[in-house]
C-alpha cells in the first residue's frame, strides 16, 4: 500500500533534487504546497502532486449518475 506522502525518492524525480533545501526551492518556484517535517524535509501529499501533474483524478465525476443504495424487499417477509 502505498503512502499518502510522497517517498523520498519519489520527490527526488519530481524535482531533479537530491538535496532537501533544493527540493523546497524548486516546490516554491513551482508553487507547490507542501510541509515541513521536524528535519525540514518537504511532505508532498500524493493526491495533491497527482492533481499537479495533471493525472485524472480517482473520484467519480459529479456528472456521473449515483448508484442506487440498495434496500430491503419487505414484500417477501411474513
Amino acid at each position: 500500500m502505498e503512502s499518502e506522502i510522497l517517498s523520498d525518492e519519489e520527490l527526488a524525480m519530481i524535482t531533479g533534487y537530491q538535496a532537501r533545501a533544493w527540493q523546497r526551492r524548486w516546490l516554491n518556484s513551482h508553487g507547490w504546497h507542501y510541509i515541513e517535517s521536524r528535519g525540514r524535509r518537504p511532505l508532498v501529499g500524493r493526491q495533491y502532486a497527482r492533481q499537479q501533474l495533471g493525472a485524472p483524478s480517482a473520484e467519480p465525476s459529479p456528472s456521473a449518475p449515483a448508484k442506487q443504495a440498495w434496500t430491503p424487499d419487505f414484500s417477501k417477509v411474513s
